[in-house]
């Protein structure tokens, strides 16, 4: 079902329509766990300042069509997504608190509660842990992740940094496996907003250097929150995607990340399982992200690719 998100403001505001245009090519990826890609150089973003303005937000029918055509897109699967629009004030949500496997998604979030670790012990990350912390994000290594986890506190430091990010449904797997990691596409925002808008535990200096490395993250891993990107916009970004074998080897795949350029300004989560290979999850994901972001600016003036041009199989 469709839900207005609320992450300790008012996400509801009356917004004005921005446009942009649709742009990403990508190439098939082999079966392993995500990261993101950038659409221009790192660095480039500011946190959000640009006020709310005036203008058409969604109405009641406009909301409801939505949710018509994201339910008819995803009917295949298990899935939510949340998306707020930084300069308008809209937000939408569908399914936004379902709990859903997180596969590398979870490693931004990992990274996130590494910094709080380490400032809360008066310091910061030596330069091992930096270069792990590169490779976990921007090549999504599962070997240095496992360490990394360790170090900020395993199960019980996750569980403990989790309520001081504000997280109201993100669990740790119980065996210690970080990508069996549930959360939600709500709480996946709230984390966009501490990394991105600086509403959080971590010093100016730990998001930067996580915004860089969501920016700068190896090109092969390219698709999701992407999608909607245009060739002035910025794009930080970090992905997962797992078959499961619990799931009859069916495709978790999730994207998480942030949109931002002249006229726009988007946070972007979704969660997603159940989808029969990899190439369809990530058709999938995309169309839905495509689909919100499209209704929000508008309806449809920058025109979709098709799914040929985003995605060569």
């Amino acid at each position: 079902m469709s839900v207005l998100l609320t992450l300790g403001i008012a996400l509801t505001l009356p917004g004005s329509v921005v446009t942009g245009t649709v742009a990403t090519s990508f190439a098939a990826r082999p079966p392993d766990r995500g990261a993101a890609m950038p659409s221009s150089p790192a660095g480039s973003l500011a946190p959000a300042t640009t006020p709310p303005s005036s203008g058409p937000a969604l109405s009641i029918d406009e909301r409801r069509d939505l949710d018509r055509r994201i339910t008819e897109l995803g009917r295949e699967v298990e899935f939510g997504i949340a998306v707020q629009d930084l300069r308008t004030g809209i937000a939408y949500g569908h399914d936004a608190e379902r709990a859903l496997p997180t596969a590398s998604v979870a490693k931004l979030t990992i990274l996130t509660m590494l910094y709080m670790c380490v400032e809360e012990e008066g310091g910061g990350l030596t330069s091992d842990e930096l270069s792990r912390a590169e490779r976990m994000i921007r090549h999504s290594d599962n070997e240095v992740t496992d360490g990394l986890y360790t170090r900020m506190g395993y199960i019980e430091g996750f569980e403990r940094y989790a309520a001081e990010l504000g997280f109201t449904a993100t669990e740790p797997h119980p065996s210690g496996s970080w990508g069996s990691t549930m959360s939600t596409p709500a709480d996946q925002l709230r984390l966009l907003r501490v990394l991105y808008s600086g509403e959080g535990p971590i010093t100016d200096d730990s998001r930067s250097h996580v915004l860089d490395l969501m920016e700068t993250v190896a090109p092969e891993q390219a698709w999701g929150v992407s999608v909607v990107a245009g060739p002035e916009d910025t794009v930080g970004l970090k992905n997962g995607w797992t078959p499961r074998p619990s799931d009859g080897d069916r495709w978790a795949l999730g994207t998480v990340g942030y949109v931002v350029g002249p006229d726009r300004e988007y946070l972007v989560a979704v969660l997603s399982r159940g989808h029969p290979d990899y190439a369809s999850g990530v058709e999938t994901v995309e169309d839905l992200i495509t689909e919100v972001i499209e209704t929000i600016e508008g309806g449809g003036e920058r025109g979709r690719t098709s799914a040929g041009d985003t995605f060569a199989r």
